[in-house]
This record gives C-alpha cells, sequence and structure tokens, in this order.
C-alpha cells in the first residue's frame, strides 16, 4: 500500500508544476500496481481540491475528482475523531516540526494501517519515517503552492 499526499495530487493535476512530470510517471507506476493499493485521506484531498480551485479552478477540482473515481485501486481513508485527536497530539508532540494536521492526520492513519510508502514530495514524511517515493532528492525542494486570500 501507498499513501498519495496532497503535493503528489496537485504536481499530476498543474502540467505548469515543476515536478507534474515525476508525478505522472510515478502515478503511472502506481496504475500498474506497482505499491499495491492506493490509499488517500479526505483530510488531503480537501487540502487538494481546495489548492487546486485556488489556483486553476474548479476545472481542475472536476477531472481530479473524475479520475479517482475511475480508479477500481484508490481507497479514500475517512479520518475518524479519534485520529482527528491523535493528530493533534501528534502535532503537539514535534512542536520542532513544521508539520501540518493534514499531514500529521497521514501519519496516524498510516502506522495504524501499516503503510509504509508516501507518494508525495513533502520532506515531513521522512522526518515522521516513512518512505517517499518518487525519491527524497525531489522531496526536499518541493513546497506545496500556498493560496491566495
Amino acid at each position: 500500500m501507498i499513501l498519495v499526499d496532497s503535493g503528489a495530487w496537485y504536481a499530476l493535476s498543474d502540467p505548469q508544476e515543476r515536478h507534474h512530470g515525476h508525478a505522472a510517471a510515478m502515478f503511472s507506476r502506481l496504475t500498474r500496481g506497482e505499491f499495491g493499493r492506493i490509499l488517500t485521506t479526505d483530510y488531503v484531498l480537501d487540502e487538494t481540491y481546495t489548492l487546486l480551485r485556488m489556483r486553476l479552478g474548479v476545472g481542475a477540482v472536476a477531472k481530479l475528482r473524475d479520475l479517482l473515481g475511475a480508479s477500481s485501486s484508490l481507497q479514500v481513508v475517512r479520518v475518524s475523531d479519534r485520529d482527528f485527536d491523535h493528530a493533534v497530539d501528534l502535532m503537539l508532540a514535534h512542536g520542532d516540526k513544521r508539520w501540518s494536521l493534514t499531514d500529521c492526520t497521514s501519519f496516524v492513519l498510516m502506522r495504524e494501517l501499516e503503510v509504509g510508502n508516501a507518494f508525495t514530495f513533502d520532506h515531513n514524511f521522512m522526518e515522521a519515517g516513512f518512505r517517499v517515493l518518487p525519491g527524497k532528492q525531489v522531496a526536499r525542494r518541493f513546497v506545496l503552492p500556498t493560496t491566495s486570500s
């Protein structure tokens, strides 16, 4: 199993994003079943859809939703109240890290489901002890674009 993070979904969806090529190549590997079942979370999708909406418009959101809906190997894991509480505890316990709440919910669920791999460009997953794909060289340079109000 592998968890797909917001940065990967965003890079896959935005042809102008500098990691788009890496994301497309990695997604091709995922769809061939190379890492087993593909997981993401409702929090990751919330973050991704919001960013896509703000940066690229609702068309990009619809396109990604259609892509995800067509996948028979994707499972969207819902963050429970218990998972949320554990994620906040994890964030507070690691005040020296710049981990978002969404990242912390992913970390909690990955540990709970024994998922060791993350498709991400976010080095925070490495800091939390997970294997980052497509690779740490790319992850160190990625910064998730911010939305502007």
